[in-house]
């Protein structure tokens, strides 16, 4: 029986890359570099900050300036995270169900902590989340399993009892490192020959499509 069912957050419960885009592009043109079409971030978020620094700064890359690169980003994208971002489809609805029905609610996700209440809040204002973590410090990113594994046991439920719901080949391996089923949503930035190709054990087109699938796993 589920009890807990957590979810990433970009490109799973929040589209957020316009945002991200554009705030990456600001902070590498800060620092003389180009930028990139909006679509080419789709395959470099998702393993955090300092990873998007370095494979967007790319043979431009130096320690120095890697640094500069995150702080400006981190600045920017603190007063326009949530210009472009929206809820999917149906994802409102869907958390508004697994409420009703009595289901413990979680978002982890290797986005910086700092960011994560307001995208939330903006978007899902009537949802209560159990818990809901960005990357933190002193906790290793995805896919190193510890931030789920660390839920679990704060909600004091079974590996067996989680679902974790994410729409990228980390968001898979994560959850697997911690032994917990995963669902990968075709909606999000990678799409569904990446996650069938990283082993999820469900995958599902829309968010009444992930509702049924929760509930069938209950039965």
């Amino acid at each position: 029986m589920l009890k807990l069912i957590a979810f990433d957050l970009d490109g799973t419960l929040a589209d957020t890359l316009a945002d991200l885009a554009t705030a990456m592009n600001h902070a590498l043109e800060s620092e003389g570099l180009h930028g990139y079409p909006v679509d080419d971030y789709r395959t470099f978020v998702g393993n955090g900050i300092d990873n998007l620094v370095r494979v967007t700064m790319d043979d431009g890359f130096s320690p120095d300036g890697a640094e500069r690169v995150k702080a400006e980003f981190y600045s920017y994208y603190a007063d326009h995270c949530i210009d472009y971002t929206a809820a999917y489809d149906g994802a409102g609805e869907l958390l508004k169900k697994l409420a009703a029905d009595g289901y413990m609610t979680a978002v982890v996700s290797n986005k910086p902590d700092r960011f994560v209440p307001d995208i939330l809040k903006t978007l899902y204002p009537d949802h209560r989340f159990t818990v809901a973590w960005g990357k933190q410090d002193g906790v290793a990113r995805k896919p190193d399993p510890e931030s789920l594994l660390n839920l679990i046991a704060l909600c004091k439920v079974d590996k067996s009892e989680a679902l974790y719901v994410g729409d990228s080949n980390v968001d898979v391996i994560f959850a697997h490192n911690a032994e917990v089923i995963v669902c990968g949503v075709s909606w999000g930035f990678r799409g569904e020959k990446e996650l069938r190709e990283a082993g999820a054990d469900y995958i599902v087109d829309s968010a009444e499509e992930l509702y049924r699938l929760i509930r069938g796993l209950d039965e």
